[in-house]
């Protein structure tokens, strides 16, 4: 199965997003949305986020960027597609891969804000997620 590429850069002219060995598509104007763009891909099962990406949320409206790169691995389901991912045991069923994408990267900056707000009364596995998520977002 081909690797997504998804690319989510505030520069307009940068490279959005594309498969391996396809060509890659620009457009002028970006936000979380062009994670639809997955479904142009041929059996696309895995999605890997790039360093550098900013990803929003709009409530409440907070952000994180992107330190390491990291996959979202997408399933098939009779609901639509399932998005989950090794930092978290976070897991989003949409009806398209794009979809599922953009709310697993939205679902993950929330859980990442309140690991975070709540870190000093953490359990050892919820800090262990935290450290982990941190590593990838900030």
């Amino acid at each position: 199965m081909k690797a997504m590429i998804l690319y989510l850069q505030e520069n307009a002219s940068t490279k959005l997003y594309g498969t391996l060995g396809s060509v890659t598509t620009s457009v002028s104007y970006v936000d979380l949305r062009i994670a639809n763009a997955i479904v142009l891909a041929e059996d696309t099962n895995n999605c890997n986020i790039r360093e550098g990406v900013v990803i929003s949320r709009l409530s409440p409206q907070i952000s994180a960027k992107v330190i390491q790169p990291f996959s979202i691995q997408l399933f098939l389901s009779e609901e639509g597609y399932m998005a989950v991912s090794t930092l978290c045991n976070i897991c989003e069923l949409e009806k398209t891969r794009g979809d599922a994408v953009r709310s697993y990267l939205c679902s993950l900056v929330g859980e990442l804000v309140w690991l975070q707000k709540h870190e000093k009364s953490l359990s050892r596995p919820l800090q262990e997620e935290l450290n982990r998520i941190s590593t990838y977002i900030s």
